[in-house]
């Protein structure tokens, strides 16, 4: 039963193919036939407009000759009056020509007629006044032609324009000027009073196509009916190739869809195309496999959104964290950054992905750079690392791993943590803590050794006043007495160093002061051939500070700089705006040998000196940290050994007094 129902739903589908095949090749057939009748008829056309322009070009010649040579020499030879038809007509002797070439060649029909015609017999017809009146209203139009049928017979007709010239006007113009000949033979009424230039009549020339138009059409409709064997033999090979190639197949592809497919349900998907023919069920199918697609597709949307909300969720929390992180692959290559990566060290996405942060190009010196041990061997457990970059930032990196369902290494998070400031606080509060130790400890001892160290000078001065002391009893005292002053000024300086003196604020400019102090220095500065160059910004405005106290501290670093050039340097002083805009900056940087790395963080330290013993207390940087901070500004160093030492104070712009 299935197999009839096939074969009928085969046989319909062959009928409506080989029903539209045979349409379409009998169409194509006749086609053919009408295109092989029209291109013929179009070279008859052309065939017969060659021979209308070779019979007119030979007329025209004829009259030009008339009109040129043979009339004018008639006039020459006989009087004005003489008019001799036969020799000086051009119209005459054309149609005389023509009569001749027609006993010749019978295909050929010559007229040139006119409106108000001379002879009657070359009056215009109705059909050839048409032609006159249209060349008369276009003058554009120097010709026609195409087929036209007269008395049942096909002709190829050819007009032209006739005009008169003023060579005419002799025998067409006035009746009361034509020769007498003219008159005898026509009257006075016909033929005359034309104006030159202006068209008077037609040329026609005809050529019989009709025998050839029908051996045309009887050639097209042999064509036609020798081209139905050849159609029945190409409708019998299609049907048979589209039989086996189109049908078969067509079959062989529903059988798939029929039996392989299936809905959430387990349910075939095309049941409902059953029962029709193939192309009926191929369109009922492609339908429902478009539905079940477009409800897949629907669904993988969904996921895709899910996913994508899923990525856009994690993203965001990686870009609101404020630190560079990086999620690396177990190959150590990059597969996430966050948006604080990108901006802080000026990448794009595209360009660190996949790529190993050893093999990153930055611009910036990155920290993840300075883990290759990391990256060997992936740890299994958060870890942590501490790196310190050449340019003197401190990192903290976090290494979080994320292990696979088999305990190794899937990815590796770096969370990387910049506490540069945080150590550089650290520092600073233990400075701090130092200073406050140091100077309670300083008042103590001061106190406890000023008193008896006052008394030994007071009983040196007593000893000094006696008269029956030795030279070398006096030698002996005086070396006592200056070591006692000595550590008297020791005493003082500990004292300024514990006890800050009252700090007076007023409205000053650091230019100015830094000018005061390098006027007090320059002469000493010039025997150690010591240079100061100076660039300030002149902008800067008034700052609330203690003149004398930061005089205090420029002349302390200016001293420091010269004792570590000893001679032959230069000291170059700036001032400027910091990067915030918010503080006066002041550098003072030297070319001395700079500060080895393990002595720069103490040099802030009470009693901590680089000088030579008997040079130096160790208690001016201190002094100068003091005067700093009160001032609520900061001062740090910046030194590379065999590289210029830098010292920078930073002060505030907004400091206001508290008048």
């Amino acid at each position: 039963m299935a197999e009839e129902l096939s074969l009928s739903k085969q046989t319909r589908i062959q009928t409506k193919f080989l029903l539209g095949l045979a349409a379409i090749l009998i169409f194509f057939s006749g086609l053919a036939s009408i295109t092989i009748y029209h291109y013929a008829e179009k070279t008859i056309e052309l065939e017969a407009f060659d021979k209308t322009e070779l019979v007119m070009t030979a007329m025209a010649a004829n009259r030009k000759y008339v009109r040129e040579v043979l009339r004018p020499k008639m006039y020459e030879t006989f009087d004005d009056n003489t008019f001799i038809i036969e020799a000086m007509s051009s119209s005459f002797i054309s149609r005389a020509v023509m009569e001749r070439v027609n006993e010749t060649l019978k295909d050929f029909t010559y007229r040139r007629v006119a409106i108000n015609a001379r002879n009657p017999h070359y009056e215009a017809t109705p059909e050839e006044a048409e032609m006159i009146q249209i060349f008369r209203d276009n003058p554009a139009i120097d010709e026609w032609h195409g087929i036209v049928e007269r008395k049942d017979e096909r002709y190829f007709m050819r007009y032209k324009p006739e005009y008169f010239d003023a060579s005419c006007n002799h025998c067409h113009g006035d009746p009361q000027d034509a020769p007498k000949k003219i008159i005898e033979l026509y009257g006075d009424t016909r033929g005359f009073h034309r104006d030159a230039g202006t068209v008077s009549g037609v040329i026609s020339v005809g050529v019989p196509v009709d025998l050839s138009l029908s051996r045309i059409k009887e050639s097209s409709i042999a064509v036609f009916m020798a081209g139905i064997p050849l159609i029945l033999f190409l409708y019998t090979i299609i049907s048979v190739f589209f039989n086996r190639f189109i049908v078969q197949n067509l079959n062989n592809i529903l059988a798939i869809f029929r039996t392989s497919l299936k809905d959430e349900k387990d349910h075939g998907i095309f049941e409902r195309a059953k029962g029709q023919d193939e192309i009926h069920e191929l369109n009922e199918s492609a339908r429902a496999l478009a539905h079940y697609l477009k409800d897949n597709r629907q669904k993988l949307e969904d996921y895709t959104d899910q996913l994508l909300q899923s990525k856009e969720l994690l993203q965001s929390v990686f870009d609101g964290i404020t630190d560079p992180v990086v999620l690396l692959d177990k190959s150590a290559n990059i597969k996430i950054v966050n948006a604080e990566f990108l901006k802080r060290y000026e990448v794009t996405f595209e360009s660190v992905k996949n790529n190993s942060p050893l093999e990153l190009q930055l611009g910036i010196c990155c920290p993840l750079q300075y883990c290759e041990e990391i990256y060997g061997e992936m740890p299994t457990m958060p870890i942590t690392k501490e790196i310190k970059l050449p340019g003197g930032g401190i990192f903290l990196i976090y290494f979080y791993p994320i292990l696979d369902s088999e305990g190794h290494v899937d990815n590796l998070v770096c969370y990387v943590k910049d506490i540069t400031e945080q150590k550089k606080l650290e520092i600073k509060i233990q400075q701090t803590e130092k200073l406050v130790s140091m100077g309670q400890l300083a008042a103590g001892i001061a106190h406890e050794i000023n008193n008896p160290l006052g008394v030994i000078l007071c009983h040196i001065d007593l000893i000094e006043e006696e008269n029956n002391l030795s030279g070398d009893a006096r030698s002996d005292l005086s070396i006592i007495k200056k070591h006692a002053n000595t550590c008297r000024t020791i005493i003082a300086d500990l004292l300024n160093f514990a006890h800050q003196q009252q700090t007076l604020k007023a409205r000053c400019s650091i230019n100015d002061i830094l000018d005061d102090v390098i006027f007090m220095v320059s002469p000493q500065f010039k025997k150690a051939n010591i240079a100061i160059t100076t660039e300030y910004n002149e902008t800067l405005p008034p700052l609330y500070i203690d003149a004398d106290k930061i005089k205090q501290v420029i002349l302390n670093l200016l001293i420091n700089s010269s004792h570590a050039i000893d001679s032959d340097g230069t000291i170059s002083l700036f001032t400027d705006f910091d990067e915030s805009g918010t503080h006066c900056m002041i550098t003072i940087e030297d070319t001395g040998p700079g500060i080895p790395d393990d002595k720069i963080g103490k040099i802030f330290d009470p009693f901590f000196t680089t000088k030579p013993p008997g040079k130096g207390t160790g208690l001016g940087l201190s002094v100068s940290y003091g005067i700093i901070k009160d001032h609520k500004g900061d001062i740090r160093a910046e030194s590379l050994r065999n590289q210029p030492t830098r010292f920078i104070i930073t002060l505030p712009l907004s400091e206001v007094s508290d008048e």
